[in-house]
């Protein structure tokens, strides 16, 4: 009796799949308890969400929701659905809901990555290779708390800034601030985009696909150009990191969030803050200031007047 169809396949991918994906996607390295086959689906899947433009930070969390489920699972199952993910039963949905309560994940953690698993299932069932996806609903579903966002204080962000002495850290944060961009793209941000003359900035390609320009202040331009004076003329990139092993590439979202919560600590402010705290004054500036929603929309770079009203 030969196997089942969908273990037939995924042998038959094997040769075909395990180089060729690591070198496309090399993220998939940190998913190297998969075996070949099912890290050439996994791969499939992130060059799907490519082709429909999905920004870079949706197949960081298809990767990491993939990781914990792969590791949040009883021991017993994780060998085989390793090698055969495509044989998941809604049992083992349940087991990796418990184990990521257990593992104390924040339940708007949990209930992203649910989704972002109940995606890729549907992405092989769509594709074929599984007859259908063991998510099952209401069982699987599972609402994420709405919180409001959690601006940083006038006085908090004074203080904030006073106890960072390093010309780039303050620039980043200073951009952040005056000018409402995202972690993301204070990381990515290239000279090129930059013009201190006109004291503008252009956003192109990031989350949402909302390109935007934003407006310099006289103070966030002084502090670009003396960074930039410091910098390597050939350096294309704001921000590079200093890792010889990064090769010159942009500091990472992650380096910057650990750069902010070093200063807010230094700082003796005991409230938690990400830097994307530091984009709700943004906004709260502008509309003190008589500016529309439609404005402040654009100038954050939402989709939906809903998100900025948020």
């Amino acid at each position: 009796m030969g196997l089942p169809w969908h273990i037939e396949k995924e042998k038959g991918m094997e040769e075909h799949y395990a180089t060729p994906a690591l070198q496309e996607f090399p993220q998939l390295q940190r998913l190297a308890m998969f075996s070949p086959p099912m890290q050439g689906l996994i791969a499939d899947s992130l060059a799907y969400l490519r082709a429909r433009h999905s920004a870079p930070s949706v197949q960081e969390g298809t990767i990491r929701a993939l990781k914990s489920f792969a590791v949040l699972r009883p021991e017993a199952r994780q060998a085989h659905l390793s090698q055969a993910l495509t044989q998941t039963t809604p049992g083992d949905i349940d087991a990796w809901i418990e184990a990521s309560f257990r593992h104390q994940l924040a339940p708007g953690t949990i209930a992203t990555r649910l989704r972002v698993v109940q995606g890729f299932l549907s992405f092989l069932r769509d594709q074929g290779t599984i007859a259908q996806s063991p998510m099952r609903h209401p069982r699987h579903h599972m609402l994420g708390p709405q919180d409001l966002p959690r601006p940083m204080g006038e006085d908090e962000v004074v203080t904030f800034l006073r106890v960072i002495a390093a010309l780039r850290d303050r620039t980043m944060f200073v951009l952040m601030l005056r000018c409402g961009l995202r972690v993301g793209e204070v990381s990515r941000v290239p000279w090129a985009a930059i013009d201190c003359t006109q004291g503008t900035l252009r956003i192109d390609n990031r989350k949402g696909h909302v390109d935007r320009v934003v407006y310099l202040s006289p103070d966030v331009a002084k502090a670009l150009r003396q960074w930039q004076r410091l910098q390597i003329a050939a350096a294309p990139d704001g921000f590079p990191s200093r890792m010889t092993r990064k090769g010159g590439l942009p500091l990472s979202a992650r380096h910057i969030r650990n750069c902010m919560t070093r200063y807010r600590k230094l700082a003796g402010i005991t409230k938690a803050s990400s830097p994307h705290s530091l984009r709700h004054p943004f906004a709260t500036h502008l509309l003190n200031a008589g500016a529309s929603l439609e404005v402040v929309k654009a100038l954050l770079g939402h989709r939906s007047l809903d998100v900025t009203l948020r």
